[in-house]
């Protein structure tokens, strides 16, 4: 399901608009028709020209300290358009040229620059970032020395046209309505930068979200990627909450990406796909979410693919989550691959002991009576994985406590949790693998890790491959690193033995044996 942000600082939605089913964040409720007019209406010598511009948050912004914008030249007859584009390319980029600036219009005058753009989004980001360049190119192009204000603005006509996809004054496509709640429409409240515990794990990719959801566009795209449970999506919610309340104009869209090839289904299936692709490509930011779920999906892959450059050419925020890096995506072609690395990475490991005892510090501030700080110490010790299981651990032993109305022992509580799968153990390391193996096939480490092709040290060695990547957050490089080999060693290993483990029972349950004596121990 996708979730939609409100655009009201509450989370409400008025009474006069049903929220769509696809999650859709409409750049505002209610947006006016604007006649179509010529952008430049030629203007006699003797009248000044109308202005048309709607203000973004101030009447005007002016650049001050050393790098004040001069006047324009009294003298020079001609603001000259070539050579402000030739300077304000030069001194960003083509790149950045066609992403920001190649639809701006600029209105000298002899008092401040007039630097109209096609949508607020545009808006925000050439003020927040290329001020500076658009005075240099002032000056090239006939400025003087007299100080000059910058005003960036809105023009009218284009806003209308970009925020609904179609030119002013023309059919807007209807949109199915839903009957369900607002609540299940939107992130939750609680999914907020505030309610997300920062500690040395997770520290660089918290602070590249709050950068994006501040100034989008920045990093472009941001892929986040760790283990199931690390707080990834509460990130991704987070980020497209603060940008709902930084940037109310902002059309905003949060979906899973299981969701986003059912949608894509639907869509082929009904033969709406102009539809599908106008609710993922006519959005300020994209937030994808579970981005691993759209491995072997060739033709959701394809779509995906199309949507991304679309989105990205236009300048848009795109933000993806995923459980492993973009290298590890095996099964996606190297083009996708490259795309989402273009931007920046985030991953978010595993939280340390402090912030485990942090979190359920904050979880048991909300539990009467509390747990005590033995039973949270515990607790913190023992689970090691994410964070999802320990709300899951704190949840059963609030269940029990509550239950039977007595106090929680650290005892008690470590017994309650032993039955739990991955409670009692953290995750085994490439060296227990490899003994286990070594130990279940007769063979020795030394040959698991040396060049013997003999088939019971390949076998272990296969085996022992394929659990190291089942049973930790290791990469295949890294895996490989550990046994002496090259990651696509690691790729064939696992793939060869999954193979083998769906076609061969005895097999299958030799695995299964080793696996859980890896639980036991």
């Amino acid at each position: 399901m996708c979730h939609a942000v409100s655009p009201l600082g509450d989370g409400g939605f008025p009474s006069s608009y049903t929220c769509p089913t696809d999650g859709l964040f409409p750049a505002g409720w209610v947006l006016p028709v604007v006649p179509q007019t010529p952008l430049n209406p030629p203007q006699s010598p003797q009248t000044k020209p109308a202005v048309r511009q709607s203000e973004l948050h101030v009447a005007s912004t002016r650049i001050s300290g050393a790098g004040d914008v001069p006047a324009l030249n009294p003298s020079a007859t001609r603001f000259d358009h070539k050579v402000f584009r030739k300077v304000l390319t030069a001194s960003t980029s083509t790149d950045n040229w066609s992403r920001w600036f190649k639809d701006l219009q600029v209105s000298p005058n002899t008092s401040e620059i007039v630097v109209e753009a096609p949508s607020g989004f545009v808006a925000n980001q050439v003020k927040a970032r290329f001020l500076r360049e658009v005075e240099e190119a002032a000056r090239s192009a006939g400025a003087g020395t007299s100080p000059l204000g910058v005003r960036v603005t809105v023009n009218e006509t284009d806003a209308v046209r970009s925020s609904n996809g179609h030119a002013a004054g023309a059919p807007v496509p209807s949109v199915e309505k839903t009957t369900e709640s607002p609540a299940k429409r939107h992130p939750s409240n609680f999914h907020r930068f505030a309610t997300f515990e920062v500690g040395p794990s997770n520290r660089f990719a918290h602070a590249a979200a709050w950068t994006v959801a501040e100034d989008p566009g920045i990093y472009n795209p941001l892929f986040v990627y760790g283990a199931s449970g690390v707080g990834k999506s509460h990130l991704l919610y987070a980020i497209a909450n603060h940008a709902r309340r930084r940037h109310p104009s902002l059309v905003i869209r949060y979906c899973t990406a299981e969701a986003f090839v059912q949608s894509f289904i639907q869509s082929v299936g009904r033969r709406r796909m102009e539809d599908f692709r106008r609710r993922f490509r006519q959005v300020d930011m994209l937030l994808l979410d579970d981005f691993q779920f759209l491995e072997g999906k060739e033709q959701t892959l394809e779509e995906f693919f199309w949507t991304f450059n679309s989105l990205h050419q236009d300048g848009k925020q795109i933000v993806i989550s995923c459980d492993r890096p973009p290298r590890d995506l095996t099964a996606m072609e190297d083009r996708i691959r490259s795309r989402v690395t273009g931007g920046l990475l985030a991953d978010v490991a595993p939280p340390c002991l402090e912030t485990r005892l942090t979190i359920l510090r904050r979880l048991n501030a909300g539990h009467s009576p509390p747990f005590s700080p033995d039973v949270l110490s515990m607790v913190a010790e023992r689970i090691t994985d994410n964070v999802r299981d320990l709300q899951s651990a704190l949840r059963r032993l609030s269940a029990y406590s509550t239950l039977v109305n007595q106090p929680l022992t650290p005892q008690a509580a470590s017994e309650l949790l032993a039955p739990l799968s991955g409670f009692s153990h953290s995750a085994p390391t490439p060296e227990k693998i490899i003994a286990a193996c070594a130990e279940a096939f007769d063979t020795s480490v030394a040959e698991i890790l040396g060049r013997n092709r003999r088939p019971i040290p390949s076998a272990a060695r296969r085996v022992a491959m394929y659990l190291t990547r089942e049973l930790t957050d290791l990469s295949y490089p890294r895996i490989g690193k550990a046994f002496g080999r090259d990651h696509s060693t690691v790729i064939s290993a696992h793939r060869g033995t999954l193979a083998q483990i769906s076609t061969n029972q005895p097999f299958a349950e030799r695995v299964s044996a080793i696996h859980s004596s890896l639980h036991t121990h």
